[in-house]
């Protein structure tokens, strides 16, 4: 049994040792050919490889300090990490696992099968048609070793070489295999809006404006960027200020800014400043010329602003340098950004921080919630706009005026926020009008000509340098988690207010000058001040802008200082306050001074290397150089300082931590100055180890700011011991535990990002990216000297196995990260290794061997216990496969053993185990050597003695070698040792296939996707194109068919979900069955229910276990995976291994193949309205799920990803794209795409056929050697008709029919004799192609059906059974088949006609006679066809045309049989289920006749008559009588349902359409047939099922019986009379038609009339109302008349006793009847008295339920009622209406009331009162009616008696409420009794006489006779 040994659940492949690895290597690369070892054994030299990759840097020049400076140690460490290459470690041959495009191959043109031509009748004369061309050599003599040899040359010819590139990719291309490629560490930046400022304009220009733009967030009240400054002056008012503007450099004359929001928010505003040059006046005064002058105006407008114009140059050359605060205008950003997906996310994720990547706009990015801000990339892929906005122009047309004493930032804040709430507010406010137009759009990646906010150009920056764009600086909200990646050191000053209330009275016109000072002399201020618009790059100093008249004034300035790298104890800020005179006084000066403050830039002394402490918002007190202290000390003046640094970390344990590493680094003075603390040489130990616990209590941004620096620090610390003081000092344990503790915390905080293994994004691009092993310090200083430097991969491996308590815990949680840093040290020290590289043996130390297996060990016992259990699994699984190309392989096969082994022992539920086994496989089985690995090229590849098939070199092949061969197929403990990985891999899916726990499906279907992820990866491999190599490959893979054969009961059974296209055409498959597979079982053919051994059962090979089914994706996925094998393994191979096969394996196989058939059946074009919404949203999920693997994925699905990215030509070879499948919206795929996508599903539907083909043919050629085994020829027909009855290629089916005719040639007898059934099949299956419209197809299938009569003739010299098997398929396929085309069809028999003709050998036989009599009989039935063609629209007549067809093949039983199930067929599509089993039943009668002459067996029925209890119309199956025909002729009633099983079958199938038509007492008389035969067989499996079906039939009777005057359904009756010549056969023939129950009148009317106008034109056709009889002479000659009437059934007195039921009162009907009311006169209705009533009877032919839903009248009788019977007949149905209601179980009190209402309601009983007054009145004069009379009062005298128990009984039913009513009723009941009583009482004497006068005196015996009566009356004469 191949797979045996994993019954315990895997355990069997654990206990084989792996095979030493490099040992075996050695030896083996020896002895073999050395240049297929090149390439297939060792791994290559340089797997691995160290590759640094220059940082990609945004700008021209890097980011660094100023040139010149000795830098700190720190800083000169930061800047070193932000300019450093990456060090990467590279995979050299991942990328080979790629999904590599081939060159392009031609294809073979696929035709969809479907594409009939119209169908049109045509001439039926078959000798005036043409004959398609005939196939030259058919006829020839060629021996059936020649043909089956052209045959294979044809078929292998122009094959595809990769199957898996026509196959779908798998749709969870499963992620945990792909580790991502992190993004690699970049500056942050947030969603980019590019603002163009374009104009500033004025009602009246009169000065140069100055415009500065900056962000706000109202909701936090933060100013969230730095200001923009530009100058949209034009050259005149520019011109006013040259004197104060030394130079302009390019970079001031920016017009445009690119923002960045990290945090978008509807609340915020882009803010606009207008600022003047300062003049005399107050603000409101100076804006007062802007409201009302318009200089369009002209006349003394003008002359005013020609005025103002020139005094406003005036101030300008005086006061040029100084500004007034003038207006401003707030721009809500809300618009621009993308807040439906954003407030979806701020649910998803508790708050937006840090949580989201920025990309608001795109919505396609907003799919996946957890793209964070710590991977905020630049990233080109993610083309991520703000929003999906154009570029928006906007014109702000009114600015609000500034107030002087409402400047700060909190007044800007409050008044945003009352803006926004009401717009209203700008009424309260002045305005200026004006206008400023910008642009506002999404800033692409890349913009060129743009400054960094340190005035650095960005790449592309162009030569011709137009005006350039500034990036402005972020202040965001909240922190972003994103490590500092560029030299960054800015400083912003806000001065905030100065209070000189109580100063001076000189103070009132206040500005301060800003400068940043080296030095104390006024020549040491620095250039280093960013400048505004239109002007210097950098300045010295910097001025406020000045409010008029105020001594408290408010300052908005905000001032940009790039500080020096390198900052002393001179460094400060410099603050001078002035007081600015506007109006020139004689001598006076400009400025006049008012005193002076200064901020130390570090108030600390100088050896704390580098605390600056620039606190964010530092309220800093007056501290003026001058002796004079302004107010005593009081603080007068408010300051806030920002810095935004990537070298100072404003983080005291970070400082202190930084600190004291350099102190060890370099030379410094003890004690060192540590903000408050000395720190001693003594105590430095001491206070380092501190601090390094410490660090993971600073604050988190700052952490991961200074992320890569830190862990630098800590990986230095951990491998080199230092001398402190003489002491050595060990750091290590403490710098790992503080790496574990920042692990911790990193992955633990909800604000930073993981990739889908829960990975943490910053530790995972750390390690990828950043890490790089520690150097040994060159330059130690005094204290640090250098003791024994240890290797770092030896170090951390010591710290994790030595680590305890909650250190080791958080250790394993993440192992992730401490293995990968593993695996880089370790390549980075084989890297460094002398280029002699030592064997894998010997690269590292024994010690760290036993780490690693302690480690491995560990973390293999936590998957058992954790609930990280998965993560930490896959962790160590890509551990283990970066081991594999580092270390001993042997070794690591080892630890894989022991993982595995441990993992059983810990893990007791099976599933699970397995999953987790599976899951750590795949990702080893995904390692770019897997081959190699496996020690693929050690694989056998061909059959021992010679790779020759020939008998010659098959003679010495010994038993001993057939065992080998065998044993090739079997997972063998040797193969697992040899193949280790593969072997584990097999071992783990044979165990999931063979276990049955809860939840194992799951676990299937990864065992299943890995195996065929791993052979479409060597499909598309480049290393694995040539053949050789593709042999040895499918070698290693050949246990797998062992597991796939065992496999064989779980698969999914494709041919039963392909909808009606059973294999043997029938409608319905046995849908009880249990075990899948036996679903496709054609119901009839039931041959192994009696345990007799036919060929019918397709998968009958072996009795089974019941398993759980794998679903359909799943079975695909391991069938391509088989045909993969049998494709590429050696053919000789696989012919030797299966003429070894023992028939039971072999059958297997061939179930296996018809499987795969309908498998891979080409589906069409899936046109896109055919993809469901469902598909799509899981597509959808899944994309966003794996997008980002993939996408950055490494390995061959990564590959395939990106190279999906290039559009697709059609002019590639084909492949199929994943992203042109299921991710797209079904609409949005173009047409071409669809075609393509069809093109390549009908290539791998060709290819996988072709395949299968080739697999039959070697099982062919090795049955031929043995006599035709065990029904082999069976299974392979079977597959062979499969494969027909699919839409196939004409490529395949070409090869198809050659491969059927050489069967034809070498198995003809046997074909004949044995095969019957599968004969049958194979007619249907040839004739239904003969009618293709394609001619290659159609040719093939004509030559191969004239050889099979050939052949028949030949083999039995009477060919009648093909001719009987011919003309049943014919009959079948015209029945059924909506889409077949006679026309065609017709052709191919003239071309068989022509191949009689011309076949001269043949010639003197009876053959061509006889073919022409058939051909003859198919020409007939094709002309029927068209009739019925014509009727497809009419069911009724069509059933009526199939029917006569059917009765004509009465001497013909096939036949007749035949078209009995096509009616069945069509009954059941229209779901009239009760016909569609009446036509099986007669089907079965049909057979019971031939069985009964056939073999006399009691159980069997009678023939027809025992069926008569289901339908008295079986009698009509009746066998004709003996003489005409006999069952023992040959080809006559040979058809598979002449036997028991197949009468059984029929009368099951009857039984399932009776149950499903409700009628559920026919069941049981079926089944009362089909038990004495199952007994007989004593199939007790079968009867069980029986009598539960019974037992349902009768619970269904019991529950539906009419409760509370339910009733079952049953039809509804019509009778259809039609009239008009135009009718044709038609004309004034009646009907009655069986409608569904509930049809009313004019349902039917309405659908016959419908009808019969289309075909005769509306006009036509006219619908009769009324039933009268129809009098032609009346009648249109030119009209078509329909009359229709109700009719229901009509039952004699006799006939009630025996109709008790409801069913019995609608079940075998043939009487109906229905009445015409009318008058004497004419009239319909008149008054009672004269009210006539015509009954009607009709007899139709046929009982109902018939084999049809019409049937013909063949006779009517008619009664007339008179008025007075008429009377009776009304009364007594109301009496009986009454007696209903009122004995009805339970009660019904609102039924009873009505009828009671009816009956004595005031209102009505003038109904029955009238009656009596009308008829009973008086005694009627004519003596004829006195019986009438009678009988009428007898029925008045029940009626009010009646009444009276109704009453009674309501009495009892009434609530409270209504006893008024019953009160009423009472009354009116007695009021009618009263008026009723002297008619009722009235008797008419003469009837109560006796007929004959009898003497009382003779004799006594009348006194008991019924003339009682006779003698009361008489006694009362007396």
């Amino acid at each position: 049994q191949p797979g045996s040994g994993s019954g315990d659940g895997g355990g069997g492949a654990l206990k084989v040792e792996p095979v030493d690895f490099e040992g075996f290597l050695m030896t083996q690369l020896n002895n073999l050919n050395s240049e297929s070892v090149q390439e297939l054994g060792d791994f290559p030299e340089d797997d691995l490889d160290i590759v640094f990759t220059p940082k990609e840097c945004r700008t021209l020049q890097p980011s660094l300090p100023e040139e010149g400076v000795e830098l700190d140690p720190h800083v000169r460490d930061c800047v070193q990490t932000y300019i450093r290459e990456w060090l990467i470690v590279n995979r050299k041959f991942q990328s080979c696992v790629s999904f590599q495009q081939a060159a392009p191959r031609p294809l073979n043109v696929l035709c969809d099968e479907t594409g009939r031509t119209t169908l049109t009748s045509c001439d039926f004369n078959l000798r005036s048609l043409q004959p398609d061309p005939r196939l030259e050599n058919l006829l020839q003599h060629v021996s059936v070793e020649d043909f089956e040899r052209q045959n294979e040359e044809a078929r292998r010819a122009n094959r595809h070489a990769e199957l898996f590139a026509l196959y779908p990719t798998m749709d969870e291309v499963s992620s945990e295999t792909i580790r991502p490629v992190p993004d690699c560490p970049k500056e942050h930046l947030g969603n980019r809006i590019l603002v163009k400022l374009q104009t500033l304009k004025f009602d009246i220009e009169i000065e140069p404006l100055f415009a500065c733009i900056a962000l706000y967030d109202i909701k936090e009240r933060k100013k969230i960027s730095e200001n923009f400054h530009c100058d949209l002056n034009s050259e005149q008012f520019k011109g006013f200020l040259r004197s104060h503007t030394p130079c302009i450099d390019s970079s001031s004359q920016a017009r445009s800014a690119v923002f960045s929001v990290t945090y978008p928010s509807s609340d915020i505003y882009l803010v606009v400043k207008i600022e003047k040059v300062l003049q005399q006046g107050e603000i409101g005064d100076c804006a007062e010329p802007y409201m009302v002058l318009k200089e369009s105006e002209g006349g003394k407008s003008k002359e005013k602003v020609e005025k103002l114009k020139a005094q406003a140059e005036f101030f300008c050359q005086r006061l040029g340098k100084y500004r007034m605060p003038f207006a401003w205008a707030p721009i809500s950003l809300t618009n621009f950004f993308n807040f439906s997906t954003l407030e979806r996310e701020m649910s998803e994720t508790e708050s937006l921080n840090g949580n989201r990547k920025g990309t608001t706009g795109d919505r396609r990015m907003m799919m996946l919630p957890g793209r964070r801000l710590s991977e905020r990339s630049l990233n080109s892929e993610d083309n991520y706009a703000v929003s999906n906005f154009k570029a928006t122009t906007l014109t702000v047309n009114t600015f609000i005026k500034q107030e002087g004493d409402r400047l700060s930032d909190e007044d800007l804040f409050k008044f945003l926020t009352d803006y926004k709430r009401s717009s209203s507010l700008q009424r309260r406010v002045k305005s200026i009008p004006g206008s400023l137009k910008l642009e506002i759009s999404p800033a692409s990646e890349v913009l060129s000509c743009c400054l960094t906010p340190e005035l650095l150009q960005v790449k592309p920056f162009p030569e011709n340098r137009s005006r350039p764009q500034k990036e402005i600086l972020e202040f965001p909200v909240r922190e972003v988690y994103v490590p500092h990646t560029v030299y960054r050191n800015l400083l912003y000053v806000y001065p905030q207010r100065l209070n000189f209330a109580n100063r001076l009275a000189s103070a009132r016109n206040i500005t301060i000058k800003i400068q940043f000072m080296c030095g104390e002399d006024a020549t040491c201020a620095m250039p280093i001040i960013f400048g505004k618009s239109s002007g210097p790059e950098f300045l010295q100093e910097m001025y406020t802008a000045v409010t008029y008249h105020n001594k408290s004034p408010d300052f908005y300035e905000e001032v940009k200082i790039k500080l020096p790298a390198k900052l002393t104890e001179k460094h400060h800020l410099l603050f001078t306050f002035y007081h600015i005179s506007c109006q020139p006084k004689q001598g006076a000066c400009v400025e006049t001074l008012l005193g002076y403050s200064c901020q130390a830039a570090r108030p600390q002394p100088p050896q704390a290397d580098h605390l600056v402490v620039l606190s964010s918002t530092q309220k800093v007190p007056s501290q003026s150089p001058p002796i004079k202290w302004v107010e005593g000390h009081k603080g007068v003046f408010n300051v806030e300082v920002q810095a935004v640094s990537s070298i100072h970390t404003q983080d005291n344990h970070l400082e202190k931590f930084f600190t004291l590493c350099h102190s060890l680094e370099s030379q410094v003075t003890f004690p060192i100055r540590l903000m408050d603390q000395k720190i001693t040489e003594a105590d430095l130990e001491h206070q380092l180890k501190l601090s390094i616990i410490c660090l993971n209590s600073s604050r988190l941004e700052p952490l991961v700011l200074f992320l890569h620096l830190v862990l630098e620090k800590l990986s230095q610390l951990a491998v080199q011991p230092m001398v402190i003081a003489g002491q050595t000092a060990n750091f290590s344990q403490f710098a790992f535990e503080s790496v574990v503790a920042i692990v911790n915390s990193l992955h633990n905080s909800k604000d930073l990002s993981k990739d889908q293994h829960g990975r943490n994004c910053l530790l995972a691009s750390y390690v990828y990216y950043v890490f790089r092993l520690p150097e040994p310090q060159r330059d130690i200083a005094r204290i640090g000297i250098l003791v024994a430097y240890s290797h770092f991969h030896e170090e951390l491996a010591l710290q994790m196995v030595v680590s305890t308590g909650m250190v080791r815990e958080t250790v394993f949680k993440y192992a992730w990260f401490f293995f990968e840093l593993l695996i880089k040290s370790m390549a980075q020290y084989v890297h460094n290794m002398d280029k002699q590289d030592p064997p894998r043996r010997s690269r590292f130390s024994d010690r760290f061997k036993d780490d690693i297996t302690t480690i491995v060990n560990v973390v293999t016992s936590e998957i058992a216990e954790t609930e990280q259990a998965e993560k930490i699994n896959i962790s160590l699984a890509f551990f283990l496969y970066d081991l594999l190309s580092l270390m001993d392989r042997g070794f690591v096969f080892n630890l894989i053993r022991h993982y595995c082994n441990q993992l059983s022992n810990k893990l007791n539920t099976l599933p699970t185990l397995i999953s987790m086994r599976l899951e750590f496989l795949r990702i080893l089985c995904s390692h770019e050597h897997y081959l190699n690995l496996n020690l693929f090229f050690m694989t056998s590849v061909s059959a021992p003695a010679s790779p020759s098939p020939s008998l010659s070199s098959q003679v010495g092949i010994t038993h001993f070698q057939d065992q080998k061969i065998a044993s090739m197929f079997d997972l063998s403990a040797d193969y697992r040792q040899q193949h280790f990985l593969a072997g584990l891999l097999f071992t783990e899916l044979a165990a999931a296939l063979d276990t049955e726990a809860e939840g194992i499906g799951k676990v299937q279907r990864k065992a299943i996707s890995a195996v065929h992820s791993l052979l479409s990866s060597h499909d598309l491999d480049q290393r694995c194109l040539k053949p050789e190599v593709k042999v040895k490959i499918a070698a290693l893979y050949l246990p797998l068919v062992g597991i796939i054969l065992d496999a064989l009961p779980q698969l999914f059974d494709f041919t039963e979900a392909r909808s009606g296209k059973g294999r043997t055409g029938s409608p319905d498959e046995d849908q009880e069955s249990t075990n899948s597979i036996n679903q496709s079982i054609a119901w009839a053919i039931a041959g192994n229910q009696f345990n007799l051994r036919t060929s019918g059962a397709p998968l009958s090979s072996l009795p089974y276990k019941q398993y759980n089914t794998l679903s359909p994706d799943t079975t695909r996925n391991l069938l391509i995976c088989f045909l993969w094998i049998m494709k590429n393994a050696e053919q000789s191979l696989i012919q030797k291994w299966i003429a070894d096969l023992p028939s039971m394996q072999l059958n297997r196989i061939l179930d296996l193949l018809f499987i795969c058939v309908s498998c891979f059946e080409y589906k069409g074009k899936q046109s896109s309205d055919k993809v469901s919404t469902q598909v799509l949203q899981k597509s959808r999920d899944v994309k966003a799920r794996l997008e980002e693997a993939l996408l950055r994925g490494e390995g061959a699905r990564g590959e395939m990803m990106k190279r999906c990215r290039t559009p697709a030509g059609l002019n590639e070879n084909l492949r199929w794209r994943k992203e042109q499948t299921q991710w797209r919206q079904a609409n949005e795929r173009t047409k071409a795409e669809l075609d393509q996508e069809a093109l390549i599903s009908g290539n791998l539907a060709t290819e996988a056929n072709l395949i299968i083909l080739d697999m039959q043919e070697n099982i062919i050629q090795a049955t031929s050697a043995v006599d035709c085994k065990d029904n082999l020829l069976g299974g392979v027909l079977k597959v062979l008709v499969n494969s027909l009855s699919c839409d196939q290629s004409t490529t395949y089916l070409t090869h198809c029919f050659a491969t059927l005719r050489a069967l034809i040639a070498k198995f003809g007898d046997l074909l004949f004799e044995e095969e019957m059934e599968q004969c049958a099949d194979l007619c249907q299956r040839v004739l239904h192609h003969c009618s293709s419209s394609i001619d290659i197809t159609r040719i093939q299938a004509c030559a191969t059906l004239y050889l099979l009569m050939r052949h028949s003739f030949s083999s039995i010299s009477n060919f009648a059974r093909v001719k009987m098997q011919v003309t049943m398929s014919l009959a079948s396929l015209v029945g059924k088949s909506s889409d077949f085309n006679e026309e065609y069809l017709r052709r191919s028999l003239r071309t068989i006609l022509a191949y009689a003709e011309e076949d001269m050998d043949m010639q003197p036989t009876l053959f061509p006679v006889q073919v022409k009599e058939l051909l003859r009989n198919l020409n007939s039935i094709l002309s029927d066809t068209v009739k019925m063609r014509e009727f497809q629209e009419d069911p009724e007549m069509l059933m009526d045309l199939m029917y006569r067809i059917a009765k004509g093949y009465q001497t013909s039983p096939d036949l007749r049989l035949t078209w009995l199930q096509n009616m069945a067929e069509k009954h059941a599509k229209k779901k009239c289920y009760t016909e569609a089993a009446m036509c099986l039943v007669h089907a079965a009668a049909l057979v019971a006749e031939y069985l009964s002459m056939l073999e006399d067996h009691k159980y069997l029925p009678v023939g027809s008559v025992s069926f008569q209890n289901i339908s008295s119309n079986v009698l009509e199956e009746s066998a004709v009588s003996d003489d005409i025909l006999s069952p023992d002729e040959d080809g006559i009633c040979s058809g598979r349902y002449f036997s028991e099983s197949g009468l059984v079958g029929l009368l099951e199938q009857a039984a399932e359409l009776f149950s499903t038509g409700g009628l559920y007492e026919t069941v049981n008389e079926v089944y009362k047939i089909v038990i004495p035969i199952l007994e007989a067989h004593r199939d007790f499996r079968k009867l069980t099922s029986t009598h539960s079906k019974l037992q349902k039939a009768f619970d269904s009777i019991i529950n539906k019986v009419p409760v509370a005057g339910q009733k079952r359904m049953f039809g509804t009756y019509f009778r259809v009379g039609f009239y008009g010549s135009k009718f044709g056969d038609l004309d004034e023939q009646e009907f009655v038609y069986k409608e569904p129950a509930i049809t009313k009148l004019p349902e039917i009317s309405h659908r016959l009339e419908g009808f019969y106008g289309q075909c005769f034109g509306e006009d036509a056709v006219e619908v009769i109302k009324d039933s009268t009889p129809v009098d032609r002479s009346k009648l249109h000659p030119n009209k078509a008349y329909i009359q229709i009437t109700f009719v229901e059934p009509y039952f004699d007195e006799y006939e009630m006793k025996d109709r008790v039921t409801y069913f019995e009162k609608n079940f075998s009907l043939r009487r109906f009847m229905y009445t015409t009311p009318f008058t004497l006169d004419g009239r319909p209705r008149g008054d009672l008295s004269e009210q006539y009533k015509r009954n009607t009877i009709l007899t139709t032919m046929h009982a109902f339920p018939y084999v049809k839903t019409r049937i013909n009248v063949i006779q009517k009788e008619e009664f007339i009622l008179t008025p007075i019977e008429v009377a009776i007949e009304d009364m007594q149905k109301k009496t009986l209406e009454l007696a209903v209601a009122t004995n009805q179980e339970p009660p019904d009190a609102k039924m009873l009331q009505m009828v009671l209402q009816g009956s004595v309601g005031a209102t009505v009983n003038q109904g029955p009162l009238e009656v009596a007054q009308v008829f009973l009145a008086e005694i009627p004069a004519d003596p004829k009616l006195y019986r009438h009379h009678n009988k009428l009062r007898l029925c008045f005298k029940e009626f009010i008696m009646r009444c009276g128990e109704a009453v009674e009984k309501n009495k009892r039913l009434i609530t409270t409420d209504q006893r008024e009513y019953q009160l009423e009723l009472k009354k009116n009941y007695n009021k009618l009794k009263e008026n009723l009583r002297p008619m009722i009482e009235r008797k008419i004497p003469e009837l109560y006489k006796p007929i004959v006068k009898v003497h009382s005196t003779t004799r006594d015996s009348f006194r008991n006779s019924s003339f009682k009566k006779y003698e009361a009356n008489s006694s009362q004469n007396i």
